[in-house]
């Protein structure tokens, strides 16, 4: 079961820098949601300000919408890169991939995580 206490137990290193990320297994073990605010809320109860909202997409059917997420695991990173893109266009830059990870979760509660 995912909750504060077994979160850790979830990362792996990845990168040149070791960075955090979660493995497919954090998918695999993720509770069934039966709503985009479900899910939302949940990985909003576990992840606080370091899950955010990033855009509402619409999906291939174009019946439906999916909403986009970042789960950010290196803030000072993802801070870096998020004020270069404003500014410059782009971002690039060591570990700046790895400083999140996306989460698509689509209105009927399922949940997509880039690994």
């Amino acid at each position: 079961m995912i909750n504060a206490e077994t979160l850790a137990g979830y990362y792996e290193k990845k990168g040149r820098l070791q960075q955090n990320f979660l493995t497919k297994q954090f998918q695999t073990d993720l509770p069934q949601f039966s709503t985009h605010e479900e899910a939302a809320g949940w990985f909003k109860a576990l992840f606080g300000d370091d899950f955010i909202f990033v855009e509402k997409m619409k999906a291939a059917n174009e019946a439906e919408f999916y909403y986009l997420y970042d789960i950010i695991h290196d803030r000072e990173r993802w801070e870096r890169r998020e004020r270069d893109i404003r500014e410059k266009g782009f971002a690039n830059g060591l570990g700046m991939l790895l400083c999140a990870q996306r989460v698509d979760i689509y209105e009927d509660g399922s949940v997509e995580i880039a690994f």
